[in-house]
């Protein structure tokens, strides 16, 4: 059994890019529905892996917070998303009792994101991308990885 308090990190990085899609604006409330898909290529050690990965998923977006006149912040959650490595790393196996994994996983990700102002062109963001089987509902996978993120989004449109 893991506990959250038990980490096990192992050294690598992960370029991402990311299209976000806003597929609905809530009038009344500060909320937007989005769909996510992003390309990421992990690079660091043998343990790490040397994966592209491609994702997709359907993400909520809360953008109210009382200081938001003066840091404009945003939650943002997906939980149920698809995504799929072309290898899997040691680092993901050691999660599973059985030591597998599999290529394609559900894809889990709450995010906070912070900008300057609302209409600001940019946001940083600090995310976790955790990949599961959804305790073997995916390929009989148990286990779990997370990929703790930060990042800079820019707005093209």
């Amino acid at each position: 059994m893991r506990r959250p308090w038990d980490a096990h990190f192992v050294p690598g990085a992960m370029v991402d890019a990311h299209a976000i899609y806003t597929a609905y604006r809530f009038e009344r409330v500060p909320l937007d529905l989005e769909i996510e898909g992003g390309v990421a290529k992990r690079f660091g050690s043998d343990a790490g892996g040397r994966q592209w990965e491609f994702d997709l998923i359907p993400m909520a977006r809360w953008k109210y917070f009382p200081w938001n006149d003066f840091i404009y912040t945003n939650f943002r959650v997906g939980l149920i998303g698809a995504s799929y490595v072309t290898g899997i790393s040691d680092f993901e196996r050691q999660f599973d009792s059985s030591h597998h994994s599999a290529r394609f996983l559900n894809l889990l990700v709450p995010e906070f994101t912070f900008a300057p102002s609302k209409d600001a062109p940019f946001e940083v963001f600090v995310r976790v991308h955790h990949r599961s089987g959804v305790y073997g509902l995916i390929d009989g996978v148990h286990g779990a990885s997370n990929y703790i993120s930060t990042g800079m989004r820019f707005s093209v449109f």
